[in-house]
């Protein structure tokens, strides 16, 4: 599935190289349809041309080029769409939220400490509403936060939302008046956060097991479905983070950033527009390598230079052959991260495999390049 494309009216594209600030621009449904298709048929595989077998990913690039020269699309938009870089569906920065998180964990006893500095779009409401896990204890609020009954909070949920199912009790809604003066809110909360993971016959129908979050001693997982961090709403959020680290922890989120440094502190920034923050990490080995004008990286459980050697060099080669076909990587690392279940996400930036997943001998040529393919189709496309 494409996360972000949708059969919504507008879709919102921007380039976004590395470095380089988003250019944003509109098209309509039928644009958007050959934006979709294309993108679509971009993901799965190879097909036979006149020439002979082609990859889809250059025959998509193709129709692409083509569908948008028979639209009223400026030249300037296939330029974008196509060589430009990623797709973003983008919002102006200051029609989202910024987040500024420091976080402290302690994975002995699974808590977590948050510091959030909120800075937020104008409003003419005067006040604003955010969801918080219910497991967290608000300590301090400037200006002051008072709890209100959950109500209908279907405006806070994403399209990624869980399926697991937050309740009155699970999350906590607050409200928060505005001086006429202010649009930023600070937010210090701390609690639990160790939820374990949902029944093992979910892995059997489902492909994988759910949380809602974990901070222990084997790892961490933290994703917007948790709500680990105020949520004001469904719109795109930009973040900087930094996460007090235990003694040979790294943390990954998305963006750019490093995962420990020589302070022992994770320190991230998205790099443009999300539609989550994740945290996931661990008591990890990193190896790192040059892939031209980005980081390769990969986060093992235990040493293993042959198998990260394999994946230094798979994501060297992919991001230059998906580079040569669409544009510009849209970050400034791509990661692969072995998790401490068995999972298969792509993130923005880095893709979280389990332990199994990854030591497939198969994985490396069909899964693996389809999650860093979705770098561009997928994790830089949002419903606008």
């Amino acid at each position: 599935m494409i996360r972000g494309l949708s059969s919504h009216h507008r879709v919102t594209l921007s380039a976004f190289g590395v470095g380089h600030r988003a250019k944003s621009l509109s098209v309509g449904p039928t644009e958007r349809s050959f934006v979709a298709r294309s993108a679509t048929k971009l993901l799965l595989g190879t097909q036979w041309s006149r020439q002979g077998p082609v990859s889809l990913a250059e025959a998509a690039s193709r129709r692409l080029v083509r569908s948008l020269r028979m639209t009223r699309v400026p030249l300037t938009v296939a330029v974008v769409a196509v060589v430009g870089g990623a797709g973003h569906v983008v919002a102006a920065p200051e029609d989202r939220p910024h987040h500024s998180l420091e976080v402290v964990l302690d994975p002995g006893s699974g808590r977590l400490q948050v510091s959030d500095v909120v800075t937020l779009p104008p409003t003419e409401a005067g006040e604003v509403q955010f969801l918080l896990n219910g497991a967290l204890t608000l300590t301090g609020s400037e200006p002051e936060a008072t709890e209100i009954p959950l109500g209908d909070a279907a405006r806070f949920f994403s399209i990624n939302a869980s399926a697991l199912d937050l309740s009155e009790g699970q999350v906590k809604r607050y409200r928060v008046t505005l001086p006429s003066s202010g649009d930023t809110i600070r937010l210090e909360y701390e609690g639990p956060f160790d939820f374990g993971l949902s029944d093992q016959k979910e892995e059997y129908t489902r492909g994988f097991r759910e949380t809602l979050g974990i901070v222990s001693s084997e790892g961490l997982y933290l994703a917007g479905n948790g709500f680990w961090y105020p949520h004001f709403g469904q719109g795109l959020l930009e973040f900087d983070v930094e996460v007090a680290l235990p003694e040979a922890w790294h943390v990954i989120s998305q963006g750019n950033g490093t995962s420990r440094d020589a302070e022992g502190v994770a320190r991230w920034d998205s790099h443009g527009p999300m539609d989550e923050i994740y945290l996931v990490g661990g008591p990890l080995e990193v190896y790192r390598e040059a892939a031209g004008a980005v980081e390769a990286l990969v986060y093992l459980r235990q040493t293993d230079d042959a198998l990260a050697a394999k994946y230094l060099q798979a994501t060297a080669q992919y991001l230059e052959m998906y580079r040569e076909l669409i544009g510009p990587y849209p970050y400034g690392k791509f990661a692969l991260v072995e998790n401490f279940w068995e999972t298969g996400y792509g993130m923005p930036s880095f893709t979280l495999l389990g332990p199994r997943v990854i030591r497939f001998p198969f994985i490396i040529s069909s899964s693996y390049p389809h999650e860093i393919l979705h770098n561009w189709w997928g994790n830089s496309v949002f419903v606008d």
